[in-house]
């Protein structure tokens, strides 16, 4: 049995995930280091976009409500991750037509890193229930 099976896989989206925050943690640390110059405009990963994407219709499974008091289900993903760097929306405010507001940036950056850290923790527990699995509950 190969462990995407095994794991119906989440560790995999668990892992792509992680890459689109590592992919968005080093656009965000380029935008801070080129806020000084002229005509820089500003750009970051939609991560939430890129994970709807890879969850098409035909590579989601649905999960059904079998008893009126259970919460709705949500769709699990399987399909591939593809990065995609966009351009700020937000207007620029200054002469030299850089658009990159630091607080902004730095704001993203704590909440991306954030988000890392949660992920990677899921992903650790994940590991870790296997291995109690294998070694028996000892």
């Amino acid at each position: 049995m190969e462990p995407q099976g095994m794991l119906g896989g989440t560790i995999s989206l668990l892992e792509k995930t992680l890459d689109l925050r590592s992919m968005r943690h080093n656009l965000i640390i380029s935008n801070v280091a080129n806020m000084d110059t002229p005509n820089y405009k500003a750009f970051d990963i939609i991560i939430k976009e890129e994970l709807e994407k890879a969850m098409g219709a035909e590579k989601a499974i649905k999960l059904e409500n079998t008893r009126s008091g259970h919460l709705p289900g949500r769709e699990t993903c399987s399909g591939s991750v593809k990065s995609r760097a966009v351009g700020s929306q937000q207007i620029t405010l200054r002469n030299d037509g850089n658009s990159v507001d630091i607080d902004r940036e730095m704001a993203k950056l704590s909440e991306n890193n954030l988000m890392y850290n949660a992920l990677a923790q899921v992903i650790s527990r994940k590991f870790e229930g296997l291995k109690n699995v294998i070694q028996g509950g000892k």
